[in-house]
Order: structure tokens, then C-alpha cells, then sequence
């Protein structure tokens, strides 16, 4: 699985591959205002869940129409309804179902889960399937949805929250790469800013969780994953002391809040899933759209326009001019 990035991994870390994200999750319990959402601020299509793959090559019991897709410059974004993911075969899982509207996890491509998630155990993360059993060398990371789909997911209480890790079989890579996610195309690159996006979107910056244990979210997206640290910086913003880190194609930004932050009470029980910044070319054509649709864009900075989670589903959107890291 090969993936066009400017800031491709060049060092030689011997450890499984973890190409690039495979997309951020976002719950929402009213699945259709959310889609409407999504539409009138972004102007994208969108896909339902059953339209990403070739259903006739999964399993007949797998839940359909709990979630839709929406690929945003550069990345693949899923939004699901928890009420309507439990069915069919994930009858009884209940993990998600008295979520509040918000981030639920961030889902990373790997071209070899077995090792992946052997490697995660072995430095204090183990993963659990979509059925909640615990990924083993006995019980291997086999998914509901197909055989050769291998899904897990890190549990909360060691890792802070769900990171899940996917590697989809090839005979489903190429009905994927049609609308869900273009990355998976061969030479797909980034497509230049487009005159008619209505934000004006350059690029994907990174995705913020703010955490309370740095160190743990070293060990496991650099220590065990393979990623690499880009920076460190005082966020002012967010209160927070923060840490880039690149992994695949994406940077996740760590950010440990400072004791009067308005973000400190979020991590007391563990790592808190914020949202996503986006490079934006003018910040003026984003307040015009927003507003134009109806919501409240904030100046948090002079370089900085964001959407506030309350308006947005539970998490936050930022729009900014430069790249932080």
C-alpha cells in the first residue's frame, strides 16, 4: 500500500509498517442532521458505509447505514451513529452507545495488524477486536466485516483511548480507492487548492488530543508505532504544552494542558480526542462561509479561525494559515 506524502518516514525503524491514517471517527447520535452538517460546511459528497466496499465480498450480518464517509483534501473522515453501528453482527456492543456526541478515535492503515498488535502488546498496549475479546496470538485480529479485514483497537484504560489499527485485505483495495478513500489509487498525489472549496483548503495540518500522560503517548505512537517526534511547542491557544508527532502521512499533536486550561478537566480519565486543523489559504473566505451557513466562527488568533465543538458535533474544527510544526 503506497501513499503519496511530502513527509514521508526516512529513518529505519524496524517495526510494522503503519502507511498512513486511515481516518479519524467522529460519533454523532442524530446521523442525518450530522450528515446535512457536513454537507453545507465542507460542500462534499458523502458516502454511506455500504457504498465504501463491495458488500457482496463481506459478511452478510454486518451492520449497513450507521455511518457515512467524507474524503476532505486529504484525508478520509468517518462520522457514526453508535444506536446504529450495534446491529447485525456487533449486536451487544456497547462501547460507543452512551458516548456523547464527539471524537471517538483515530484509525491508522498497517500492512501487517498480527505484528502490529503483537508489537503494541509488548509495550503495554494490548488490542481488542470488534467483539471485545482481547487480540492474542490464539484469537488474531479477524473483523465482522470480512475475513480478510483485520481490525483492532487499543483499549482505553492503557492507552488513553481507542487507536485503531487496520489492514484491509487487497482484494478490497481497489473498490475502496474508488470514492472512499482516492489516497489508496496508484500516484495519487494531494490536489492543488481548488478555486470552488468554499474554505479554501490547502492541506490536512494535524489532528490535537490533549492527554495528560505524555510519555504514554510516545511509547505508543513512537516507541512501538514507528512514528517520529517533529516539535515542541507552548501552545498558548489550547493552555497546553505541546508535541508533534508524525506517523504514516498524518501528525498527531499531543497536547498536555496546563493546570488552569480549560482543556485539564477533559483528560482526568484519560486522553481527550479535540479535532483536526486544516491549512486553509484565507482566513477571511472561511469566516464568510461559515457565517454563511449558519455558524460562529471564532478569531482565536490572528492566524487561527475555529468552530467551536458545541456547534460542531463535540469536537472542534480549526482553520489556520501556517503549519505549527
Amino acid at each position: 500500500m503506497t501513499f503519496v506524502t511530502e513527509q514521508a518516514r526516512n529513518d529505519a525503524r524496524a517495526t510494522p509498517s503503519v502507511d498512513a491514517l486511515y481516518h479519524p471517527t467522529l460519533a454523532v447520535h442524530d446521523l442525518d442532521a450530522a450528515r446535512d452538517w457536513f454537507r453545507r460546511v465542507f460542500e462534499l459528497p458523502d458516502l454511506r458505509w455500504e457504498d465504501t466496499l463491495d458488500v457482496s465480498l463481506l459478511e452478510p450480518d454486518y451492520p449497513i447505514n450507521y455511518s457515512f464517509f467524507m474524503f476532505i483534501k486529504d484525508f478520509h473522515f468517518v462520522v457514526l451513529c453508535p444506536e446504529l453501528h450495534a446491529r447485525g453482527a456487533l449486536e451487544g456492543q456497547s462501547r460507543y452507545t452512551d458516548a456523547p456526541d464527539g471524537m471517538i478515535g483515530i484509525g491508522w492503515y498497517t500492512d501487517d495488524a498480527t505484528t502490529l498488535f503483537a508489537r503494541l502488546a509488548q509495550f503495554g498496549f494490548p488490542a481488542h477486536d470488534q467483539q471485545g475479546r482481547e487480540i492474542t496470538s490464539s484469537n488474531p485480529p479477524v473483523s465482522s466485516i470480512a475475513r480478510d479485514i483485520l481490525v483492532g483497537f487499543t483499549f482505553p484504560e492503557q492507552a488513553g483511548m481507542r487507536h485503531e489499527f487496520e489492514e484491509l485485505g487487497q482484494r478490497h483495495r481497489h473498490f475502496y480507492a474508488q470514492k472512499a478513500d482516492p489516497r489508496l489509487r496508484q500516484g495519487w498525489t494531494r490536489p492543488a487548492l481548488d478555486p470552488a472549496d468554499p474554505l479554501g483548503i490547502i492541506r490536512s495540518s494535524h489532528h490535537t488530543i490533549a492527554t495528560a500522560n505524555l510519555p504514554r503517548a510516545l511509547r505508543l505512537y513512537v516507541d512501538a508505532a514507528g512514528g517520529r517526534i517533529l516539535r515542541e511547542q507552548d501552545n498558548r491557544e489550547l493552555g497546553a504544552t505541546s508535541t508533534f508527532v508524525q506517523l504514516g502521512d498524518a501528525v498527531v499533536e499531543f497536547a498536555v494542558p496546563h493546570s488552569d486550561s480549560t482543556l485539564a478537566h477533559r483528560v482526568r480519565g484519560g486522553d481527550y480526542y479535540l479535532g483536526i486543523s486544516l491549512q486553509v489559504a484565507n482566513l477571511d473566505t472561511v469566516s464568510t462561509h461559515l457565517t454563511s451557513v449558519g455558524l460562529t466562527p471564532h478569531h482565536t488568533s490572528a492566524d487561527t479561525v475555529t468552530i467551536d465543538p458545541d456547534e460542531a458535533f463535540g469536537m472542534q474544527w480549526r482553520f489556520i494559515r501556517e503549519l505549527p510544526y
